[in-house]
């Protein structure tokens, strides 16, 4: 059995749960308590997630690593990992998704803790953690026209891109991150989505059977 832990919020969580999706991957799911230092360190060492613990060369084993994992499973190379050896599409997306990620963190972050993934515990301990960084969630709400200016400004031209998917006309890894770290915005619900930019994240959903909250609630996904 393949065990998937993961943060529901987690835009590297959910890239690896729309991959699994997408390969059909049976999986048991474990959403960890943000707080939950222990498990993490246990598995790998590091507080990072996704992890995956599965059966790899015959022993049980556990992986970080996002794009790793996917590529672990992909065995027929369906999302075509050979688009990220090209060093010039590499660092385009990455390039895209630094710039995504920082007004979108910004809007969607003091919303995330009030999702049921989070309790009063883990709820403090994420808030606590990520204002470090950012500045209190108060003020992060307060400068929201300022984030939504400048995600638009980033969005704007993206819809020449998507043919219908990312500079393809089929769903690569691309999409699988770029998918992912969009999706946080669902729970923005300041933020009004163009018709082209919903489309394709809803395309991608169903090709990849993914539903946000879904594993949380049922804590299994397969046959």
């Amino acid at each position: 059995m393949t065990t998937l832990f993961h943060y529901v919020h987690c835009p590297f969580c959910v890239r690896v749960r729309m991959a699994l999706g997408l390969l059909k991957t049976s999986y048991k799911s474990v959403v960890l308590p943000y707080n939950d230092e222990e498990t993490p360190l246990g598995l790998t060492g590091v507080k990072m997630l996704p992890i995956v613990e599965t059966n790899i060369d015959g022993e049980s084993k556990a992986m970080n690593e996002s794009l790793d994992i996917i590529k672990l499973f992909d065995k027929d190379n369906t999302l075509k990992h050979e688009l990220l050896e090209d060093e010039k599409v590499r660092k385009n997306i990455n390039d895209l998704l630094d710039a995504i990620a920082g007004p979108v963190h910004n809007l969607v972050m003091p919303y995330w803790i009030y999702t049921k993934e989070f309790n009063e515990e883990s709820r403090a301990y994420f808030q606590a953690k990520k204002e470090k960084k950012r500045g209190p969630f108060n003020d992060l709400a307060k400068r929201s026209p300022e984030f939504l200016d400048e995600l638009n400004k980033v969005l704007n031209g993206l819809e020449n891109k998507l043919q219908p998917f990312y500079n393809s006309s089929e769903l690569t890894i691309l999409d699988i991150m770029l998918a992912s770290h969009l999706w946080g915005l669902y729970v923005y619900p300041e933020f009004q989505f163009p018709p082209y930019l919903h489309n394709y994240l809803q395309s991608i959903k169903r090709k990849c059977a993914f539903d946000y909250h879904q594993d949380f609630w049922s804590g299994y996904l397969g046959d």
